[in-house]
């Protein structure tokens, strides 16, 4: 591929898709490493509802919902309106308690990304940095699903230095691509650090 058709699909991967009502249908069932037929219906249903909330409420920008796995209904969660790149998930109170003052809790934090892109470097950070978190789930705008699980073997201090390995690939540069494939790195490998990528 020459470098003109690399920058084009760069460009077409990191634009900004307005979701439809067909993205929201075509979310998949995904069966997700560890988890029951109904918290699989769950976790999908939760996909569906983070892209129509930012459809309706959020112009196709970012959206994360924090749920708590061991309640046996999806009613209740936290949710918080983000930017077109980025979302602040401790600035919803809910989503604050879950994260900071809940012990023996599995947290599922789901977001959408309005681009085509999977996981960003800030969202492996949020992972790493709140051991409540268990699955970090990235829909895309236009319903495709990417997730992360710590997997029983997860390694909080090696996960910490493959992070840091990889961020300093792309210090000091403000080139998106740079820095997308730096993250991309961290995915191909995390599963090093007890991290499981799909």
């Amino acid at each position: 591929m020459s470098k003109e058709n690399e920058l084009q699909q760069a460009k077409v991967r990191n634009k900004k898709y307005p979701i439809t009502d067909v993205a929201i249908q075509k979310v998949p069932f995904i069966k997700y490493k560890g988890l029951n037929e109904e918290q699989n219906k769950n976790m999908q249903s939760l996909a569906k509802l983070v892209l129509k909330i930012a459809q309706e409420e959020n112009d196709s920008n970012e959206v994360a919902i924090t749920w708590d796995m061991g309640t046996d209904s999806i009613e209740k969660y936290g949710v918080v309106y983000g930017t077109e790149h980025a979302v602040d998930i401790c600035s919803d109170t809910y989503s604050n308690h879950l994260l900071h003052s809940v012990d023996n809790v599995i947290i599922v934090l789901l977001h959408n990304h309005p681009s085509t892109r999977t996981f960003s470097f800030d969202d492996v950070f949020v992972l790493m940095e709140y051991r409540p978190i268990q699955y970090m789930v990235v829909v895309s705008n236009q319903g495709t699903i990417h997730y992360l699980k710590k997997e029983k073997n997860y390694d909080e201090n090696a996960a910490g230095m493959l992070y840091n390995e990889c961020r300093a690939k792309c210090k000091g540069t403000k080139d998106v691509e740079k820095i997308y494939a730096s993250t991309l790195e961290f995915l191909k490998r995390c599963s090093e650090v007890g991290l499981y990528c799909q």
